[in-house]
């Protein structure tokens, strides 16, 4: 996320081991993914993910469960946590339906009551978010710190003209065509456009900056974050999935002001809403599992945190 440094927001940093099968060398190839998660629960550790990242995870033999670690965090104490369930869907039912990209990775410890979770907050998202996670641009290497910006949040429906504005077709249409219609094509694998959010890269004027920060690669499944008060956050979403340039364009000005590689122009960056029915749903399913997951909604008495150890959400 190229944002600013953010030591105490609830967020930590996953790797995922892969094996691959190398058919010339005909032998077995282990490499490692990372991606952002945010902390939802501490009795035990829960964490929200991106369910793409499990894609293709190696699955330890004794237990079953996905060869994940936590690599980065606020606190020492979260690098000695072991992963305890995964509940996410299969990387085919994510394909044909992004909304559904989300997972629950619950580990083997219990967080003091001095490190601070997320809870889901379960009301309409403010105008802006702050948006968190341990990503970088193609051409650096991965950060020690979590990066954070505050976004302005837009509805998933909105059209291309919000990401990047009509303006642009005028100077070269057929750049403009292209991209409106990968842009658009997103619809045909998401069932509920309302269950997402949306961030752009547009300034005060209107115009694309690459200067402005944006979720990237390693951000996947880093949080949306909500100040609900006295320090605290609520999460409303997790990044998912982004829409880039692909190709540049001479008439486009910010190509010729930025050395940025093609892979950091980045004009929509889409969140999985965490209020929705079918996150609901998952949510529930990992509760059985033994998954904390705290939830939160504006004008509950008390603190307004919440448990939900069981399928129904219960006061804490």
């Amino acid at each position: 996320m190229y944002g600013q440094p953010v030591n105490e927001a609830p967020a930590v940093q996953l790797v995922f081991e892969h094996r691959h099968w190398h058919e010339y060398r005909q032998e077995w190839r282990v490499d490692h993914s990372e991606c952002s998660a945010v902390v939802v629960g501490g009795a035990p550790l829960t964490v929200l993910t991106a369910a793409h990242c499990l894609r293709d995870v190696s699955l330890d033999q004794a237990s079953g469960l996905p060869v994940v670690r936590v690599a980065r965090a606020s606190h020492p104490l979260f690098l000695k946590a072991r992963l305890r369930q995964a509940i996410f869907p299969e990387f085919d039912k994510v394909r044909g339906n992004l909304i559904d990209d989300l997972a629950v990775l619950v580990f083997d410890m219990s967080l003091p009551d001095s490190i601070a979770v997320a809870p889901v907050l379960l009301d309409q998202p403010a105008h802006s978010v702050l948006l968190c996670g341990y990503g970088h641009g193609a051409a650096d290497s991965s950060p020690a710190d979590l990066g954070c910006a505050n976004k302005e949040v837009h509805a998933g429906t909105d059209t291309f003209a919000e990401f990047v504005p009509d303006a642009y077709a005028a100077l070269d249409p057929v750049f403009y065509a292209r991209y409106q219609v990968q842009f658009e094509s997103k619809a045909s694998v998401v069932s509920a456009l309302e269950a997402l959010l949306a961030v752009n890269r547009l300034n005060e004027m209107g115009s694309y900056d690459p200067a402005l920060p944006m979720p990237t690669l390693g951000d996947s499944g880093g949080p949306w974050l909500e100040d609900i008060g006295e320090g605290r956050f609520g999460v409303v979403g997790i990044t998912s999935f982004v829409e880039s340039f692909y190709g540049s364009s001479p008439q486009w000005p910010f190509f010729r002001q930025s050395s940025a590689p093609l892979a950091d122009f980045v004009y929509a960056a889409y969140g999985i809403r965490l209020d929705s029915m079918r996150a609901r749903k998952l949510f529930n399913a990992a509760r059985l599992k033994g998954a904390d997951i705290r939830v939160y909604r504006r004008g509950w008495k008390d603190e307004g945190v919440y448990a939900s150890p069981a399928s129904t959400e219960i006061r804490r």
